[in-house]
């Protein structure tokens, strides 16, 4: 008799669900008939080492799949299929090629499902963290349609904006962060190692000190006797914000502060109507009915305040109202998106005028983070060289009128 060996293996149910789990048996055969006995049809079936191989090592990830090995997958694999090779060819390809070990695994399950019969769009749908419903509706509507190349083709191009959208924002936070922890890491400096060593120059000189610079030591003191008061103070207000944005009321308050607050409101608000005007144009030139394609260009929006005036759009759609009414009477929604879709409608190029408003915004977006990079560091300056003024005002003064009274 074999002598048994441990096996991990992943399964899909009668429901379509994934099920993973381990077995020992002594060969890969036995594991793959006694899932089968069991209902399930597998997936995968990989022996599990008995120490942590380097090969196991690599496999570890943290992160998830990054929007950028996506964006190139979904590039090269229209490339591929436009060529003409076949998708399982392509997958194992693609597979090989993978860098990310999460990324990597699911293109290997992914081409086990495929050669087993199973459709593109269903294998890629069992792996929600890695392929959203656009993606898998998209790629139902192109195996539907037979433009399944073209669709990637149009999804990797969507992926490519959507990391630019993402890089220029967070280009634009950036700086303002990096500022903002430098002017915090100057006043800890100062506060923790300056001022305690000039408080024992004062105490010896027994000089009588200014009201700002009292309160500054006061402060310093503080600072450096219940040091751990702070870090519980901030883990508290941490964890207390977190759970407050993890609650339907807390995310509402959150998502309309960030849409109406000075500077970077505005910005938000065309990040959201980009990303709105894109998907929608997307999903609507590929064929999918306009009621879904609302309901999918819902789930991709991160504000609930836009998120409900497009739930509200489909059910007015559904009613039988003209998609641009809804957008002409939104609060949130730019007034010439309503406009330019209305034109779009009667025309008879919806998809084409949805093309235009969004690039229209992705330039928007791209002059809104220059405007706020150009305006945020003066700011940002001015404040870090005003509290560090006040403190070092309060320290060197008390120091000049004592050298002041010695001559």
């Amino acid at each position: 008799m074999a002598d048994k060996k441990l096996f991990s293996y992943v399964a899909v149910n009668a429901n379509g669900e994934r099920v993973k789990g381990n077995y020992s048996a002594g060969t890969k055969e036995e594991v793959v008939t006694m899932l089968f006995q069991k209902g399930l049809s597998p997936v995968s079936v990989d022996e599990v080492s008995r120490f942590l191989s380097l090969e196991k090592l690599q496999e570890i990830n943290i992160g998830g799949v990054p929007l950028k090995d996506k964006m190139i997958f979904l590039k090269q694999f229209s490339i591929m299929l436009n060529a003409g090779l076949s998708i399982t060819r392509a997958l194992e390809v693609l597979s090989l090629q993978a860098q990310n070990p999460r990324f990597r695994q699911v293109l290997k399950e992914v081409l086990r499902a495929v050669s087993g019969g199973v459709q593109l769009s269903d294998s890629f749908a069992k792996y929600p963290d890695v392929f959203d419903s656009i993606a898998v509706n998209l790629i139902k509507a192109g195996e539907q349609s037979g433009n399944l190349g073209t669709i990637l083709r149009k999804l990797s191009r969507e992926y490519e904006q959507k990391n630019a959208l993402r890089s220029k924002v967070m280009s634009a936070l950036a700086y303002p962060a990096v500022l903002t922890v430098v002017m915090i890491g100057v006043v800890i400096f100062l506060m923790a190692v300056v001022v305690p060593q000039l408080q024992d120059a004062f105490v010896s000189f027994g000089a009588d000190l200014p009201l700002i610079t009292k309160i500054v030591i006061g402060i310093s003191n503080f600072m450096t006797e219940f040091w751990y008061l702070l870090v519980l103070i901030l883990i508290a207000a941490g964890v207390s914000l977190r759970y407050f944005l993890s609650t339907p009321e807390g995310r509402r308050v959150w998502d309309k502060f960030i849409i109406t607050v000075p500077l970077f409101g505005p910005l938000f608000v065309k990040v959201q109507v980009a990303t709105f005007s894109r998907v929608l144009y997307l999903l609507v030139s590929s064929g999918v009915p306009i009621l879904q394609t609302l309901e999918l260009t819902e789930a991709t929006l991160s504000n609930v305040w836009f998120k409900d005036e497009v739930a509200a759009m489909r059910d007015q759609v559904k009613r039988g109202v003209s998609i641009a009414v809804p957008l002409l009477q939104s609060q949130y929604f730019p007034s010439l998106v309503g406009y330019m879709v209305n034109v779009g409608q009667e025309t008879g190029q919806l998809d084409t005028v949805l093309r235009k408003v969004a690039k229209y915004y992705d330039l928007e977006i791209k002059s809104a983070t220059s405007t706020l990079s150009s305006l945020l560091e003066p700011i940002l300056l001015v404040v870090m060289g005003g509290v560090v003024a006040v403190i070092v005002s309060a320290i060197y003064y008390p120091m000049f009128t004592l050298t002041q009274s010695i001559k």
